[in-house]
């Protein structure tokens, strides 16, 4: 699996001889339409998760980062998901900034095995020629930027190998947003029946 910050190319090493899930994935996020999905599959597939929503820990809360770390093993794969989504202005941008501040705190406390961030295609320029991996990466919303600024954060500070996976086009029947072509056209094609 490939990950790119700004100029360079890296690669997950998994080092393990068989395959094998990691002992514990901690999915930070949990209560969001990709964290809950991700739960869901974890559990099908009988991997033992720490499912961590706004109920268990408050990312945006005073103690937050030290909450979030008493949770957390060295032995642990973080899938960090958590945020407020889409960001439409500059408050909102801050908050998810708090919220990343929250989880590299937490992480410098407790060293995990590796971190998952969950970004988003937005952080690409827009433009009519397909993504390739040497896109660059130059956002043109307040979106865009909060996930660069996650993924640079993370990168510089995360203590923990890192991964950042940037989906693209996200949606399904329980997705709350009814920003994109598919959602919304379902949505208007059910209300007529």
């Amino acid at each position: 699996m490939r990950h790119r910050h700004r100029n360079f190319i890296s690669m997950i090493s998994h080092l393990n001889s068989v395959p094998q899930p990691p002992e514990r994935i901690v999915v930070i996020g949990s209560g969001g339409f990709v964290g809950g999905a991700l739960v869901r599959r974890l559990a099908h597939a009988n991997v033992p998760t720490l499912a961590l929503s706004r109920a268990q820990v408050d990312l945006l809360a005073i103690d937050a980062a030290t909450t979030l770390a008493g949770l957390l093993r060295p032995t642990d794969a973080v899938v960090a998901v958590a945020a407020i989504a889409p960001v439409k202005n500059s408050r909102m941008l801050a908050d998810n900034l708090r919220l990343v501040t929250t989880i590299i705190e937490a992480l410098d406390k407790v060293k995990v095995a590796h971190v998952i961030n969950i970004s988003s295609d937005a952080v690409y320029a827009d433009g009519p020629l397909p993504l390739i991996e040497n896109s660059p990466m130059a956002p043109t919303s307040l979106h865009g930027a909060m996930h660069l600024a996650r993924e640079l954060a993370f990168g510089a500070e995360a203590n923990a190998p890192l991964a950042n996976l940037r989906p693209t086009l996200i949606y399904g029947p329980s997705d709350p947003h009814n920003g994109y072509g598919p959602n919304r056209f379902r949505r208007l094609a059910e209300s007529y029946g």
